[in-house]
């Protein structure tokens, strides 16, 4: 949206048509309250710009639920795959501070200018909707911080869940390594291994399967690694 506005006469150009925020501003003008029909131009394009810059406020409170939502749920043992979720959040973010951006630029143009199409007066309402347009630029990069460690927050955590994981995995590998290894050795078969004619050799490999297991299953116990 431009504004462009003289000694008596604002004229507005919006890019899109429709959805704006200024029904407010018709509404004090068609009933009649406030200044806008008794102050200058100057005033009621202040009117316009303030009525912009407080529209962002909405859409930074809708941001920061969305946010709030992804912090919890990021942290939750059934989360999925959010890293799109909160790069497209940061990606908002950003859209919204290209916007605000330049209105802040353009309220400090207007109260250094010494242009006499402002007043006095009317600078001073200027200087509360720069204020803001700076606070809704802090609520955004406050926001993208916190985005941020979202961010890492969700990494850690299924890095984490991922260290889990492997973590049971490395057991049970390691539970079955000394297994392997005495079953491959009773497989070879060889005629002058005396277990393989021993009447109790069969479950006495399977008793040292167990009695092994047991032992580095209580070992990991022990060392509080499972």
């Amino acid at each position: 949206m431009s504004i462009f506005f003289g000694a008596s006469y604002v004229v507005t150009v919006q890019e899109r048509p429709g959805g704006d925020v200024f029904e407010g501003v018709r509404r004090r003008i068609r009933t009649g309250r406030g200044r806008l029909r008794t102050a200058g131009a100057d005033y009621l394009a202040y009117a316009l710009i303030d009525s912009v810059v407080d529209g962002y406020f909405p859409v930074l409170e809708s941001l920061g639920e969305r946010l709030d939502e992804l912090e919890a749920e990021c942290i939750t043992p059934e989360s999925g795959v959010l890293v799109a979720q909160i790069q497209g959040l940061r990606r908002d973010l950003l859209t919204v501070r290209r916007a605000v951006w330049p209105t802040r630029e353009a309220l400090i143009a207007i109260q250094r200018d010494e242009s006499k199409l402002v007043t006095p007066e009317t600078r001073v309402f200027l200087r509360d909707c720069y204020d803001h347009a700076v606070e809704a630029i802090d609520i955004i990069e406050t926001d993208r911080e916190t985005a941020s460690s979202v961010m890492e927050i969700y990494l850690a955590t299924q890095n984490q869940r991922l260290n889990e994981v492997m973590k049971v995995l490395t057991v049970i590998a390691t539970l079955f390594i000394p297994l392997t290894f005495i079953a491959s050795i009773y497989g070879m078969n060889f005629e002058a291994m005396p277990e393989l004619k021993s009447r109790w050799g069969y479950p006495g490999v399977l008793g040292l399967m167990a009695l092994v297991a047991g032992s580095l299953i209580y070992y990991f116990k022990r060392r509080h690694w499972w």
